[in-house]
């Protein structure tokens, strides 16, 4: 009996031990994903005329992706990009380690530099969308997506019948839109850069998300976002973010389905009135946005679908755009080869001035290697 027990313990130690070694020295998966797009639009008759410039035919991005488990408790992954086709610097998109199993409480941990988890649109890559533009509230909001250094812990909570998760993550602060004195505006997208060579400060997101089950095939996955920080660095002005998003998918085979996504954030901040450097005083402002969209799936490699954005800007209330969007896709081999169709109208209404810009474009991409579009 004993021996038996011996022989059995030493079979998993060994199996375990090829189990490790294996994942360990085997290759990570590499992927590339070029995406290629060709517009046109009418910005310089500001829309008044329906008269297009010439056609920019460009390489909007490459992502290379290099992903694997470390050992059996964690995994890392590395997204590399390349914007354009000339000597743009090659950029660390993602680079984080993640302890999927071990830690009490079924905890996952991530380290490293993420997209922090607030809505449903900002964790996932532009290869995932099924349009080509990123929706304005998120353009505006949160500019390049919210990417930081940081750490995150996801749990999946005691709820019973129905999936749900919380998501926490604790960001080095670089997740907000960067006040930049010296043009008195906004600029740099993401980023909080302390031009004063002062402290940089911490921030914070979380998402609370469930799975309910409407039918035997359809599914609503509903979602809560928060996010907090210093968005000015001089006088140390806070921010806050809620975000309410949803997803519906109806998909009865593996030939058709229906998605309608959307997302509402709305934003509150003190400004400094005057100079950030020098400010007269200080003011509460609150802003919005929000996007919804529905794509349609129909003989399993075609898709159909439109969607309305409108969002105010995050430090006025009196800069408005709003835009209508009617997007097509083609998959000939599923998800590694897409030729995209988008024609969108953008107004702008800024000043009391309101301008119309019209925009065709055309996008083809394809994965060479196991990352794809993310599914539902």
């Amino acid at each position: 009996m004993r021996r038996g027990v011996f022989c059995f313990g030493a079979t998993v130690v060994i199996a375990y031990a090829q189990l490790a070694f294996s994942q360990t020295t085997t290759n990570p998966d590499l992927s590339v994903i070029p995406r290629f797009r060709l517009e046109s639009d009418n910005a310089k008759n500001s829309g008044d005329e329906l008269k297009f410039g010439s056609p920019r035919f460009d390489l909007e991005e490459t992502e290379i992706a290099i992903q694997g488990y470390l050992n059996p408790f964690a995994r890392a992954d590395i997204f590399l990009t390349k914007p354009g086709g000339g000597s743009e610097p090659i950029e660390i998109e993602e680079a984080y380690a993640t302890f999927v199993r071990g830690l009490p409480g079924d905890l996952n941990v991530r380290i490293g530099k993420f997209k922090a988890e607030f809505g449903k649109l900002n964790p996932q890559h532009p290869h995932a969308w099924p349009f080509l533009t990123m929706p304005l509230v998120l353009d505006r909001f949160l500019g390049d997506g919210a990417n930081d250094l940081g750490i995150s812990a996801s749990l999946i909570l005691p709820t019973g019948d129905f999936y749900s998760r919380l998501n926490v993550d604790f960001l080095k602060g670089t997740t907000v839109q960067q006040i930049d004195p010296m043009s008195g505006d906004v600029a740099g997208g993401m980023g909080l850069k302390d031009l004063s060579n002062s402290k940089t400060y911490s921030a914070v997101a979380a998402r609370a998300m469930c799975f309910v089950p409407v039918q035997e095939s359809s599914d609503l996955e509903l979602g809560l976002s928060g996010m907090n920080g210093i968005h000015d660095p001089y006088n140390k002005y806070r921010f806050t973010y809620a975000n309410l998003d949803f997803k519906y998918k109806w998909k009865p085979d593996a030939y058709t389905s229906l998605t309608v996504q959307g997302e509402a954030l709305m934003n509150w901040r003190t400004i400094a009135v005057g100079n950030p450097l020098a400010p007269t005083g200080s003011a509460d402002m609150q802003s919005s946005g929000f996007y919804v969209y529905g794509d349609y799936q129909f003989q399993k490699i075609f898709t159909i679908g439109a969607r309305y954005d409108r969002a105010q800007a995050p430090y006025s209330k009196d800069d408005g755009a709003y835009a209508f969007s009617i997007f097509a896709g083609y998959y000939p081999v599923e998800v590694s080869t897409a030729l995209r169709l988008q024609l969108q109208r953008t107004s702008t209404d800024a000043g009391g001035v309101t301008t119309n810009v019209n925009m065709i474009a055309v996008q083809f991409m394809f994965s060479l290697g196991p990352h794809k579009a993310h599914p539902f």
